[in-house]
């Protein structure tokens, strides 16, 4: 296998290790305790013809897979081909992505030729053309925007003897289609890189396929993170989730004296005098760093939320204005007074200070593990911030789910999307017959912390 960044390395292993998790060999008793004539796998190949092509083995799996009898080989002479009536994109790109300018197929043809030059070692040339030859790759939309199955981001592909075409209703769409042919590549290194020849239509199950990432507990270079989104747009994850600001758990100051000396983290970095200090010295991002990098994600069909939790987790604030805290020994330090009217004013214009560094539609303010005797306060918090948000910044508030543990009688506003993540502290189902829009990180089986005593590090292959 020719040398691939560390990314695709990674992305490369993790295709062996879940491969084993996501196609175990059945037993004998398997076979007789299930109806398998009954099964409708979505990679299923349609022909019963045994010369055909079988499903090529991608993640996540194709819905649908027709074989051909051949094989496509990617050469020297082969061209990645843009369809000029869709190279700038669509209006589809905008209205289903929680990004402003959203990339196009020109952005995501750059991307995915310098990967083909890492996986195959062929500098293929992008051209702009409405007419490709059987050596190219051709990039397309115009597949039916009224399909509901192809769910915005779905793509059609074809591998025959006139050459590879992607087709799809967005332009993120077709980059999920190059994740598949970027795949099969890569599996395909024995094999000169020659691929099977058939049509795949394929499409994602759920709208929003989201990936979270805690930068702020331990210092992460943004080098790394970059590492890692395009480790997770390789399996077609199109959200990530950065949460900025967090200190490791801490008890009540009557029994941590000690809490304003504990490690925190707030991970942006800004020139105004008022909210630089607060930014670490070992690792923090300036207001570039995240244009560049959210330049970088874009060309990789990922959305970037950013997520500044406050009332809790906010010691890198509180260790600065300890009179910030709730002034009792049996509160956190980490917990800012929202009954504060300085505490309430920070947090509108630690808003007002970087929500514009962000291309996002939507924003996270966290709002999680407060003090569950304040709940009507916590309550009352979201509710004015999601107002302040939507009508300074036209974004949407998410927050994770915390209702349960802060009981109340004030409603929490049902345009708050609610990240749901343990059921200690909050109650999805409740959540969306009440109304709520909900994501689904649920422990312990999406919410993994690594050599954690509280939840598993690691995925429950069983389940």
């Amino acid at each position: 296998m020719r040398r691939v960044s560390v990314s695709l390395l990674a992305a490369i292993a993790a295709m062996g290790a879940v491969s084993v998790m996501a196609n175990p060999v059945p037993s004998k008793t398997d076979y007789n305790a299930v109806d398998v004539s009954s099964q409708n796998s979505p990679s299923a190949t349609s022909s019963g013809d045994c010369k055909v092509q079988p499903t090529p083995f991608v993640i996540p799996s194709l819905q649908k897979w027709d074989g051909g009898k051949g094989e496509w080989k990617i050469s020297k002479s082969t061209r990645l081909v843009i369809d000029p009536k869709y190279a700038k994109g669509i209006s589809l790109d905008s209205e289903h992505s929680v990004m402003v300018n959203p990339s196009t197929l020109q952005d995501y043809a750059a991307t995915f030729k310098a990967e083909i030059k890492e996986v195959t070692g062929l500098d293929i040339t992008v051209v702009v053309d409405s007419k490709s030859k059987k050596d190219d790759i051709f990039l397309t939309l115009g597949a039916d925007a009224k399909d509901s199955t192809l769910n915005q981001e779905g793509y059609l592909l074809d591998i025959g003897k006139k050459g590879v075409t992607i087709q799809a209703v967005t332009s993120r769409g077709a980059f999920w289609g190059t994740r598949t042919l970027l795949q099969m590549l890569i599996l395909a290194d024995d094999n000169d890189f020659a691929l099977p020849q058939g049509s795949a239509r394929d499409y994602p199950n759920y709208n929003e396929r989201m990936t979270m990432h805690d930068i702020a507990r331990k210092p992460v270079p943004l080098s790394d993170i970059k590492e890692y989104v395009t480790m997770t747009s390789f399996f077609k994850y199109n959200t990530q989730q950065l949460h900025f600001n967090d200190n490791p758990g801490l008890q009540t100051k009557n029994l941590m004296t000690d809490w304003k000396t504990k490690y925190s983290g707030f991970r942006l970095k800004s020139d105004n005098e008022k909210f630089a200090k607060y930014a670490n010295a070992d690792v923090s991002y300036t207001k570039q760093d995240m244009r560049d990098y959210q330049d970088f994600i874009k060309t990789r069909g990922v959305d970037l939320i950013p997520e500044i939790d406050l009332p809790a987790h906010s010691l890198a604030f509180t260790k600065f204005h300890p009179d910030w805290t709730i002034q009792k020994d049996t509160a956190r330090g980490d917990w800012l007074d929202l009954g504060n009217p300085e505490v309430q004013q920070f947090t509108k214009d630690i808003w007002t200070e970087f929500a514009g560094w962000f291309d996002a539609k939507h924003l996270s303010i966290g709002a999680d593990e407060y003090d569950a005797t304040k709940g009507d306060l916590a309550r009352t918090f979201v509710n004015e911030m999601h107002d302040f948000i939507a009508a300074n910044f036209n974004k949407t508030v998410r927050m994770w789910g915390s209702d349960t543990q802060l009981p109340g009688t004030i409603n929490i506003d049902n345009d708050i999307q609610t990240v749901h993540w343990d059921w200690t502290y909050s109650d999805p189902i409740d959540l969306i017959r009440r109304g709520h829009k909900v994501t689904n990180l649920n422990a312990p089986d999406c919410y993994l912390v690594p050599r954690s005593q509280s939840y598993e590090d690691f995925i429950d292959e069983q389940k």
